[in-house]
């Protein structure tokens, strides 16, 4: 490459950092691509430093760690506690600003991977596959395109109306390398926002290799997430797909049910039930002042609203293993009985986050079955694997004689099985109907409008994109 050519795309890269302002949008791109261009992946080895610059995203103690989880739950009104009274406010009561953290900071990180993800889409792309071993190159493109979507759906769902596939409020979707010329852009429609997403997970899903480890998508992995976008669509099809997807991840032989459900968390990552996690380069330390999941999570700082408990008692065999009273170390200074989320806490602080795991299918098939007038007793043996893997008495059908009351138990299971592990209960409290309203509204009495449903677009992408409308405010 020449100085000439060198010193254009410098410019470039300085100018998108201008734009948007106090972090570089780049800084995780290994190696960092639009200062080096087609130089930047020239072969399969560099591709794999380039790829795992895209998963890098979710280390550290940022938008996808703890704050992942507590962004939609506290929405729902089962988390009590916090890091900061102002912000839990803003969600409690859905009046977020546009100038909070809560709208600036996932949306920044995740457009960083979405960009990290379209630059090795693009530069791989250019190279002939006998750059790659066999087969290669498909799939670490299937890696980035699940990535791309992954973060794509957290904008979706946070940003936009996702609930409402008529409306005009979907993502802003960026699908190429970002530059000075394509920066202006509006968003999508909800309805091409899902095209695009669900384009990219059957892609990886084609594409995608087997099963390496949990910190990296293969296909079956892509099918778990296509399955739950599914749920949030629920457009004609979509539910008797998601039921085929889900139990297709179920019958693989890549993942498998950990005998008990103690049993996923006391593993951690190497639970064969944990689909997808991400890893931690820097252990937190007790007293950190860090948002991570031991702090947020393991010692407490967040707690289980007097609403969590109406949902879940301590009846359930599952209860010891998400909650328990003990004591914690915070710094050197001992503290008694502290109700924490055991699922949470590790001792070295090297907690995984839950971002799927294979409990969440049944889950998805029973809810998905009930949407399409399955039997009762069929949907109630999707939840009563779950309660015989935790030695819970089975549920019978005749309990639960009209749709409302079989949907307030899946609810319920949700709530139980897979509660504050990956933000999934705010949405399935949006999509979920019950006497013929959004069950978020009867969760969180402060939420009463649609609107309220939406983090709004942060101020510094509405100073630099001309063309991205804001959610009524």
């Amino acid at each position: 490459m020449t100085m000439k050519k060198l010193y254009i795309k410098t410019l470039i890269f300085m100018s998108i950092i201008g734009l948007w302002g106090c972090e570089d949008m780049f800084e995780n791109e290994v190696p960092p691509h639009n200062l080096v261009g087609d130089n930047a992946i020239t072969n399969e080895s560099s591709a794999e430093t380039a790829l795992n610059g895209v998963y890098s995203y979710l280390d550290g103690y940022g938008p996808f760690d703890a704050k992942y989880i507590v962004y939609d739950e506290y929405r729902t009104g089962l988390l009590t506690g916090g890091h900061s009274m102002t912000e839990d406010e803003m969600l409690l009561l859905g009046q977020v600003t546009i100038e909070s953290s809560i709208a600036s900071d996932p949306w920044r990180t995740a457009f960083q991977m979405i960009n990290a993800a379209n630059n090795f889409i693009y530069y791989v792309e250019q190279l002939p596959e006998s750059a790659f071993g066999e087969g290669r190159q498909t799939e670490m493109l299937a890696e980035a395109k699940f990535m791309r979507a992954f973060a794509h759906s957290l904008i979706l769902k946070r940003y936009g109306y996702f609930f409402d596939t008529n409306s005009e409020l979907g993502a802003l979707m960026r699908m190429e390398p970002s530059t000075i010329s394509n920066n202006n852009m509006p968003r999508s429609t909800v309805a091409e926002s899902y095209r695009l997403i669900l384009e990219d997970y059957d892609y990886a899903i084609t594409y995608g290799s087997e099963f390496i480890d949990n910190l990296h998508a293969c296909s079956t992995t892509a099918k778990a997430f296509k399955a739950d976008m599914l749920m949030n669509r629920g457009a004609e099809g979509d539910y008797e797909e998601a039921i085929r997807l889900a139990g297709e991840v179920l019958n693989s032989s890549e993942f498998e049910m950990d005998t008990t459900f103690a049993g996923v968390f006391e593993k951690g990552y190497d639970s064969k039930e944990l689909l997808f996690t991400r890893t931690l380069t820097t252990l937190p330390e007790a007293g950190d002042n860090s948002g991570n999941m031991l702090k947020y999570f393991g010692q407490g700082l967040y707690a289980p609203s007097d609403k969590f408990f109406e949902f879940f008692s301590e009846e359930d065999k599952r209860y010891k293993a998400t909650l328990d009273s003990m004591e914690i170390d915070k710094g050197g200074v001992k503290l008694e009985k502290e109700l924490i989320w055991t699922k949470h806490y590790k001792s070295d602080g090297n907690c995984p986050m839950y971002y799927m795991r294979l409990a969440q299918m049944h889950l998805i098939r029973a809810e998905a079955m009930a949407y399409t007038g399955a039997a009762t007793k069929d949907v109630i043996e999707e939840l009563n694997v779950l309660r015989r893997r935790s030695k819970n008495t089975e549920l019978k059908a005749e309990d639960y004689p009209d749709e409302n009351s079989l949907l307030r138990l899946i609810f319920q299971e949700y709530v139980r099985e897979i509660g504050m592990e990956n933000g999934a209960l705010y949405y399935l409290a949006v999509r979920m109907k019950i006497n013929g309203s959004r069950f978020i509204f009867e969760l969180n009495t402060n939420y009463s409008n649609e609107d309220q449903l939406v983090i709004p677009i942060p101020d510094d992408e509405m100073n630099t994109n001309s063309k991205i409308e804001q959610k009524p405010l």
